[in-house]
């Protein structure tokens, strides 16, 4: 059993409910990270308000006691001005009652670090912790972005007693897992010296921003988890820090809503399910939902449980769903419906089962 595991996950309703039905003693081993998704259409500040609100209702009804979760804004563009402050004050702010931690990183608006100075100097966040979240590019050379550091983040560095850093590597499967472990360690080190850290998260993802770049139509195949073999790297050199393993989990941290009119979104998506097992992302696709409409994802369903990988109803609600769905049960699967058991399924196996 993985004690602590950190999801990142995008901040919609399906991926919200997906932890809510999560077994008691897997959800307490999980820190959830959200990313505020990008949007199909720009939003005005009043449907990014209701936005907002809806889903800190959903928090509060399906993981209200969560120990706690990190919330960012790196995926949406969009800025705000609500009785002003910047959006990410509202943002999480609507989240009363959970224990928030916010994030910052050196490529945020400057009005975003100012609202987490914000957010701590009207105790809002009761968190003595600040996440800093660093990408690929910015940690291949602490003393590149060091300066940068200490200049842009200064005033909300010292707002906090410690840091959670995270290293985000992003879509990681073209990666050379040696190299890019080796700049995590040594980052990690360098910036320790400097800053007080409580813990380091490392996170990526081996799933592309479109399946078609995998696999073809009608078609199913395996691929490695690259950003297990980074973590298993990064842990390899320490023996008494505190590394902790994140992933993106079914989706890719690549992945956007893409602003299809509706009529034409038949002819371009296809079906696909993701189930995770032993290291690796099992994948089926099959064809175009106009041609072969909603009911293939009985047989995708189908196909995955016959798999001696498939863990059986028994192991969480996601698997419990794909067997229900492999027997031609209950209502046709969507597009959007799918990731809520998918992440489910996907969260269960890494808490209870992954090897690391």
């Amino acid at each position: 059993m993985m004690d602590n595991y950190v999801p990142f996950l995008k901040y919609k309703s399906n991926e919200i409910i997906a932890l809510g039905e999560l077994d008691s003693n897997i959800l307490e081993c999980v820190i959830p990270f959200f990313d505020y998704p990008r949007p199909n259409d720009p939003k005005t500040c009043e449907e990014f308000i209701s936005d907002v609100n809806r889903l800190s209702r959903s928090v509060k009804k399906h993981i209200s006691n969560i120990r706690e979760m990190y919330i960012d804004t790196y995926d949406f563009d969009g800025v705000y001005e609500i009785d002003g402050r910047h959006s990410y004050f509202y943002l999480v702010n609507s989240i009363e009652g959970v224990d928030v931690i916010p994030v910052v990183s050196i490529d945020r608006n400057i009005e975003h670090l100012k609202a987490v100075v914000d957010l701590v100097k009207n105790n809002i966040v009761s968190s003595d912790i600040v996440a800093l979240r660093i990408t690929a590019e910015d940690f291949s050379n602490y003393s590149v972005v060091e300066d940068e550091i200490k200049e842009l983040l200064r005033e909300v560095l010292e707002a906090f007693l410690e840091v959670d850093l995270i290293f985000d590597c992003r879509f990681c499967a073209s990666e050379d897992p040696e190299q890019i472990s080796q700049r995590i360690v040594d980052f990690s080190g360098l910036f320790s010296n400097d800053y007080t850290v409580r813990r380091r998260i490392v996170t990526g993802s081996s799933i592309p921003a479109s399946v078609g770049d995998v696999l073809a139509v009608n078609s199913e195949c395996n691929i490695e988890k690259k950003e297990i073999e980074i973590f298993k790297n990064v842990i390899d050199y320490f023996d008494d820090v505190n590394f902790i393993y994140g992933d993106y989990g079914i989706v890719s941290p690549n992945y956007s809503d893409v602003n299809i009119m509706p009529e034409m979104m038949q002819n371009i998506m296809t079906a696909k399910l993701i189930y995770t097992y032993d290291n690796n992302h099992y994948f089926i696709r099959g064809g175009s939902l106009k041609t072969n409409g909603y009911e293939q994802y009985f047989d995708l369903a189908e196909t995955l449980c016959a798999k001696p990988f498939f863990r059986g109803a028994d192991y969480s609600a996601g698997d419990a769903y794909f067997e229900e769905k492999s027997r031609r049960e209950g209502s046709n699967c969507m597009p959007g419906t799918i990731i809520k058991p998918s992440v489910n399924a996907h969260i269960t196996y890494i808490v209870r089962d992954c090897v690391i």
